[in-house]
């Protein structure tokens, strides 16, 4: 049941971030501060398709393994964007928890 819980929440997000990623003014502000301006559409949609993979994967592991890893470098990479641009840990923050939570999506994905 929590397993779940975390699945939808992580999918949910990652496709709420990777759409507002694409239209959202403040986040195309954020892409060129973290120096990627010119990845921001590609990480908004591969974010979006590995979010909706999540929630997809819901009954097939292999999709939802595939997705958690996806997700987890992702977040991996941007977790280490932050601490390069020399961001605070508030800022850095939710990067290391959806770093976590879609780590462990992967690791019990395997399991299954």
């Amino acid at each position: 049941m929590t397993f779940s819980i975390i699945r939808i929440f992580c999918g949910i997000s990652h496709i709420i971030y990777g759409l507002l990623t694409l239209f959202h003014p403040f986040y195309m502000e954020e892409f060129a501060r973290y120096g990627f301006s010119t990845m921001r559409i590609l990480i908004g949609l591969v974010q979006f398709i590995f979010g909706a993979g999540l929630l997809y994967g819901m009954g097939k592991y292999k999709i939802s393994l595939i997705s958690a890893a996806g997700l987890s470098v992702l977040m991996a990479g941007a977790l280490g964007t932050r601490i390069n641009i020399h961001d605070n840990i508030v800022q850095s923050l939710p990067a290391l928890v959806y770093l976590s939570l879609n780590s462990y999506i992967f690791i019990k994905s395997i399991k299954l």
